[in-house]
């Protein structure tokens, strides 16, 4: 039986599972349109999750069928990968902002011998130690985690009003968690769909994945992300894992002041040594020691410190020791 449900102001909230995931489901949301549906993100794609989402979708007295069209808040396979089947099934059409149609496609490509070797080679540009890229080989084997064929077939813009019956779903740009994440607002209703940019018990990751530094502050993308949320007074928050947000604001304070703190720890953890992005990574604190880390969660810590040394090098009290191979940084 599915945990799909009304939750209020004619929003259905329908629970997709991701198998083998702590994370454990991505919440999907759907609202009457005036061609049936739309549904805020689609979920992972496996049987598990297909099941998931087309019964939770009759469990509110739909069918897959009805859905018009998906909006997606960002590009990442928990919240795209259903997307292809929905369309097969309804010929919906798949809405994504412009910045995250590029992510969405390297993502789908496969992970094969070239896309292994530009990884191993970005992270030897961090510092990772052979043991270190040995390991992640081992770990990164696999299929792509979605296809092409769900990739998105529209466009979204900021402030771009997508069409429910009787009021409008409103696009709110908030870049960080990735390139183009967006979240929606429902006016009507003072409900914004935080997708991963606010989350009320998680913080969400933010990254730079080109090493040693690439252009993009993931970090200050991130931050003035939630300053723009926090301004709107929003009075509840849908996020698309764990539970509502009474106070959206707050909690975009909260995430605020975490990576405050988080930029300050790091700086104090420099000394006075000259480090790369890898022995950032190692500095910083994590959820468990480094060493106890998997090859791929060490792959993404490192995208993390990456923005964070990033933003540092912004602030200007970090900076690139000239001609050092690999890269590395002090304190100024």
């Amino acid at each position: 039986m599915s945990d799909a449900a009304p939750i209020g102001d004619g929003i259905f909230q329908i629970p997709v599972p991701i198998t083998d995931n702590p994370l454990g489901h991505t919440l999907v949301y759907a609202m009457e349109s005036p061609g049936g549906l739309i549904l805020v993100d689609a979920g992972w794609d496996d049987d598990n999750a297909w099941a998931g989402l087309t019964s939770g979708l009759e469990a509110i007295g739909h069918s897959v069928k009805d859905v018009e069209g998906v909006v997606l808040t960002h590009f990442h396979p928990d919240h795209t990968g259903l997307c292809g089947r929905v369309r097969e099934a309804s010929g919906a059409w798949i809405a994504m902002h412009e910045s995250d149609h590029e992510m969405f496609e390297h993502m789908s490509t496969g992970h094969g011998p070239e896309w292994l070797e530009y990884q191993k080679a970005n992270m030897t540009r961090a510092g990772a130690a052979p043991a270190d890229l040995e390991a992640f080989e081992k770990s990164a084997a696999g299929k792509p985690p979605t296809g092409p064929d769900s990739a998105p077939d529209r466009v979204l813009v900021d402030d771009e009003l997508i069409a429910l019956t009787g009021r409008g779903l409103r696009a709110v740009y908030t870049p960080g968690h990735t390139p183009g994440h967006i979240c929606f607002y429902l006016e009507d209703a003072d409900v914004m769909f935080t997708g991963d940019h606010v989350l009320q018990k998680t913080t969400p990751h933010v990254g730079n994945f080109v090493y040693p530094l690439e252009e993009r502050d993931a970090l200050a993308e991130f931050m003035d992300s939630l300053r723009r949320v926090q301004t709107m007074n929003i009075t509840r928050g849908l996020g698309a894992h764990g539970i509502p947000i009474d106070d959206v604001a707050g909690r975009a304070g909260e995430l605020i002041e975490h990576h405050e703190e988080r930029l300050d720890h790091l700086y104090k953890a420099f000394g006075d040594d000259q480090i790369t992005v890898w022995q950032v990574a190692e500095r910083m604190k994590w959820y468990k020691p480094w060493a106890d880390i998997s090859p791929m969660g060490k792959g993404m810590a490192l995208s993390e410190a990456a923005a964070h040394l990033r933003h540092l090098v912004a602030r200007d009290l970090v900076a690139q020791v000239p001609d050092s191979e690999p890269a590395v940084f002090a304190r100024r």
